[in-house]
This record gives C-alpha cells, sequence and structure tokens, in this order.
C-alpha cells in the first residue's frame, strides 16, 4: 500500500461521505424540496460513488477512456462543487423568503378556472398520446418484442410524434405533474387523470427500448411541481391527511417501486437480449457502466487540471462557445470527450450520435482551473437555485401559462448543472424563449389582474 493511498483514501472517504451525508439530510430533513432537485441530487450521488470507486479501487480499466484510471482524490474536488449547489438551494430556499412566499400566495383565480385550465390540458394531452400509440403500432416492429435499439427505431421508424417526445418528453412530464398536484392549492385531492398519462408515457418509453436514463429524466420532471407544492403546503403549515409528509411519500415510494423494477427490466433486456452479454462479460459491461463511466470524465479533468494543472480557458471558451465539433449538441461533452480521447476517435464516437457521461463540473474547472473552478461553480449553483425559487413560486401561485413557457428554460438550466450544456445559452433560440416567457408572463399577470381586485404581482423576494 503505497503512502500516496494512505494519504488520499481518507480524504476521499470523508469528502464524499459528507457530501452523501448532506444529501441524506436534505432528503429526511425537507423530503419536498429534495423531490424538488432530485434530478440534480441524483445525478450528484451517482457520479460521486463512482469517483470514489474509482479513488480507491484504481487503478481500474476504463473501457471508453482505453485507459486506466486512478487511484487519487478526485472524490474531494467534486463533493466540494457539489456541496456548493446543496449550499445555494439552501440559500434561495431560506426561511425568511419562504415566508414571504407565503404571503404573497393568495387565491387569485376565480373558483373553477383552475378546472377549466386543467381539462384544456387533460384533452390535449389524451389527443397526443393517442396519437403516439397509433403511431407505434401502424410504423414498425414494437423495439421491446424485436430486440431494437432505441436510437434505431427512431432513426428508421419514429414517426413526427415520437421524435416531439422525445425532444421534449421531459417538458411534457414536468407539466403533467404541474397539473396532477394543482387541485391541492384549492384544497383539493390530486388529479389521478394526469398520473395516468405519465404512467401511459412511461410505458410507451418502455416498450421503445427506453431504459434507466429516461425514466430517471421523466420521473425527476414530474416531482417538481409536487415537490414545490408539499413544500409550500407543509411550510404554511395546511398541509392535511392527502398531502402530509408519510402519506405522499408512501405513495411516491410505491410508484417509485414499480418505476425500478421497470427500470431493472429495460436495463437487463438491453444488456442480456439486444447486446447478447452474459456470463462475465455481462458483470463486466455492468460494472463499467455503474461503477466507472458515471466518474471517468470527471476523473481525467481532475488528473488534467488538478494533477498535472494542463488546462487551457481559452482554448476550453473557443471549443465550447465558437468552434464546437457540433454546434446542435453538447459542445461540453464535445470537448472533454477531444481531450480526453484520441481526436479521431472521439469524432468518430461523435458521429454515432453517442457521448460519455459528465460535464458538470468539468466544465467550470476546464475553463477556470482549479481556483477559477469554483467560482464558475458557485455561480452556476446559484443561478439554478433561483431559477428553481422563481419556478416553485409560478407554480404556487397558479401562474400556469407562465410555468408552459418556463418549462424550456427549466430542461436547459437542468441539464446545464447535470451535464455542463453551456453552449445552449448563447443561441438565440435561448434569448428567444426568455423573451418569450416575460411576454407571457405579463400577459397572464395583466389576465390575472383584469380578475380580482387584490392582484399578487411577481415581485422580488429577498
Amino acid at each position: 500500500m503505497s503512502a500516496e493511498f494512505v494519504i488520499f483514501a481518507p480524504l476521499s472517504v470523508i469528502a464524499a461521505g459528507g457530501m452523501l451525508g448532506a444529501m441524506a439530510w436534505v432528503a429526511l430533513r425537507c423530503p419536498a424540496l429534495a423531490m424538488i432537485y432530485f434530478f440534480p441530487l441524483f445525478a450528484f450521488a451517482g457520479r460521486l460513488a463512482s469517483v470514489l470507486y474509482i479513488d480507491l479501487f484504481g487503478p481500474i480499466f476504463s473501457e471508453q477512456l482505453e485507459a486506466e484510471i486512478g487511484p487519487g482524490m478526485a472524490a474531494v474536488s467534486i463533493a466540494i462543487s457539489q456541496g456548493l449547489v446543496i449550499a445555494a438551494m439552501l440559500f434561495s430556499f431560506r426561511g425568511r423568503r419562504v415566508q414571504r412566499l407565503l404571503e404573497a400566495t393568495l387565491p387569485v383565480l376565480p373558483p373553477g378556472t383552475p378546472v377549466r385550465i386543467a381539462n384544456l390540458a387533460f384533452w390535449s394531452a389524451v389527443l397526443f398520446m393517442v396519437g403516439l400509440w397509433i403511431e407505434l403500432v401502424v410504423r414498425g416492429p414494437i423495439p421491446l418484442f424485436a430486440a431494437m435499439e432505441r436510437y434505431d427505431y427512431t432513426q428508421q421508424y419514429g414517426g413526427p410524434l415520437h421524435v416531439r417526445l422525445i425532444e421534449w418528453g421531459n417538458m411534457l412530464a414536468f407539466q403533467l405533474g404541474l397539473f396532477f398536484v394543482a387541485p391541492v392549492l384549492s384544497g383539493k385531492s390530486f388529479d389521478r387523470r394526469f398520473a395516468f398519462l405519465f404512467a401511459t408515457m412511461l410505458l410507451y418509453l418502455f416498450l421503445v427500448g427506453h431504459r434507466f436514463s429516461s425514466f430517471y429524466a421523466s420521473t425527476s420532471f414530474f416531482l417538481i411541481p409536487i415537490g414545490a407544492v408539499l413544500f409550500i403546503e407543509q411550510a404554511s403549515s395546511r398541509s392535511e391527511d392527502k398531502l402530509s409528509g408519510a402519506s405522499v411519500f408512501r405513495k411516491v415510494g410505491i410508484a417509485g417501486g414499480v418505476l425500478l423494477v421497470m427500470t431493472a427490466m429495460a436495463l437487463a433486456y438491453s444488456y442480456v437480449f439486444v447486446r447478447g452479454f452474459e456470463g462475465t462479460t455481462l458483470a463486466s459491461k455492468l460494472s463499467q457502466r455503474l461503477l466507472v463511466q458515471q466518474g471517468e470524465m470527471w476523473w481525467a479533468t481532475f488528473e488534467r487540471v488538478f494533477v498535472r494543472g494542463s488546462w487551457d480557458g481559452a482554448l476550453a471558451f473557443h471549443k465550447l462557445f465558437i468552434d464546437p465539433f457540433d454546434p446542435t449538441r453538447n459542445s461540453t461533452m464535445q470537448f472533454l470527450m477531444e481531450q480526453a480521447l484520441p481526436l479521431e476517435r472521439a469524432h468518430f464516437i461523435l458521429q454515432q450520435g453517442s457521448a460519455y457521461t459528465g460535464g458538470w463540473p468539468e466544465l467550470c474547472f476546464e475553463l477556470g482551473g482549479p481556483i477559477g473552478g469554483f467560482l464558475l461553480v458557485l455561480l452556476s449553483a446559484i443561478a439554478f437555485s433561483e431559477f428553481m425559487f422563481l419556478l416553485t413560486r409560478c407554480i404556487v401561485q397558479e401562474r400556469f401559462v407562465t410555468c408552459v413557457f418556463l418549462t424550456p428554460l427549466l430542461y436547459a438550466m437542468s441539464i446545464g448543472v447535470v451535464t455542463g450544456m453551456a453552449n445552449s445559452f448563447i443561441q438565440w433560440t435561448f434569448a428567444a424563449k426568455v423573451t418569450v416567457a416575460l411576454i407571457v408572463y405579463v400577459t397572464e399577470d395583466s389576465w390575472r389582474s383584469s380578475m380580482t381586485l387584490d392582484p399578487q404581482p411577481l415581485r422580488p423576494i429577498y
């Protein structure tokens, strides 16, 4: 056992254990907040566990990087980065601010208006779902029964509605979650019609060959509005049995168990029947997927930036925002793969439509180095948490139309803090989405003001 391992291993264990403990504390102390942040927190936990595994059990051969990685203390810096996100979350949702939000959250819409909006949303979603299933039946084989990869199905058989679901499915899941929980704000029960639609969407994804990543992302976005309403109800001590912590999380736990079974079945089917792995090969592939691939890109960045001091912020900025290999996709992962792999191999993989896991906080340290990187991490954490608080306000104040147009921004912000995708923020389309969301908010606020003598404008809450 080397002296370096004796020093580094305890530091990695302490840092990773502290961060995982902080996540557990948030989940136990304020589970509603954990639901709002489930998308990044779950990804953080998986990546941190992978990096710790590489730190402790390296050198480990990475199939994707085709190199030995580890051991070391890469878990320390990524744990600090993730901890800054939790700190920003707690600051954005601090007690005084939440109390002021409660004071500004009063019934505004006339009786019956939320019901009419929910009915319109329900039948619109039903029409989309019916068309989606008709497309699946008439356009070609069902991937689950034909042992076909989801990418092949999309390219060869996927119709326009299928493509829209793949592109916008997470945002649809958010809207379904919003209308599922919206009646609770008026003292009513959940609208289970939208839970049924969400289950139908997951079943469709299961049949067309999707597995963990799709189920995880869709469920995360579905949970956000539920967590927002639960958070505000519990903070105001208005929650009843139907929204009590035990009741809600028992139901979430049951649904999560079903989803876990579906995910396990989808993974097993993909690896065993579609890809044909078995025996030791299957065990090796699963080990790479679960324990190595989640953290290997961070380990490559850590070694390059922190160990060798070989980082070039100007080059990173150029490749991220000015001259990426494919400007229509996540330029962060393209740059990281170009740095970690032979250039020809990286471009070949990217041309196949594939990309490795990671991107944040790698992006911050590739741009800012070992010191400035932490500042960029903090700035990105604050921006994300402030946006999540804004979204929570719009949810609990029943600003349904504004929520629709904030959803694309939610997707961009969430993907940014998980995969490091930053080039979407400099596109004219992103600026257009921000502009449209502002216009919609002002229009909706004017409409709400015309229906009440005591409108609640969206003023800053500090």
